[in-house]
């Protein structure tokens, strides 16, 4: 058997490696936590920070939207924006958590399902209204549904 000369063996290694990125950027994380990610903290109703070992993932909650708490439109969106991080914060300790997830946003956010006991948290922050239901595109004006400007 023939040897492979270092140029033709280093190019093998940066494919694999290649490889081994694409794969995980295409194939779907069927459960963050059985892969040992676990909440760390919630920044705002609608995105988290997932501890995975040695790795802090921002994550964007899938299926609903809530008002930005980092910069705020106008005051009205400011105190929505604290009702719905303080009950996402809330659901966050009622049982146990689930994550799974599969994409990045283009703020390359991990995008994931975020469950308690088995139910996405995008039902009660839609129902309470909280939330509005999101998935992609133009995002929501609220401090025009608010009513406040």
């Amino acid at each position: 058997m023939r040897a492979l000369d270092p140029i033709s063996f280093a190019y093998c290694v940066i494919l694999i490696g290649g490889l081994a990125q694409v794969a995980n950027w295409l194939a779907p994380y069927d459960n963050l936590t059985a892969e040992g990610c676990t909440l760390d903290y919630v920044y705002d109703g609608d995105t988290v920070a997932l501890d995975c070992g040695s790795e802090r993932i921002t994550a964007r909650l899938l299926g609903f939207d809530t008002p930005e708490a980092k910069d705020p439109k106008c005051a009205a969106e400011a105190a929505h924006a604290a009702k719905a991080t303080a009950r996402l914060r809330a659901l966050s300790t009622a049982g146990a958590l689930t994550f799974s997830g599969h994409a990045r946003d283009k703020y390359n956010r991990l995008l994931v399902t975020m469950k308690v006991d088995g139910q996405d948290v995008a039902g009660p922050m839609i129902r309470e209204g909280l939330a509005m239901a999101y998935n992609g595109g133009t995002r929501i004006n609220w401090c025009a549904k608010l009513g406040s400007s």
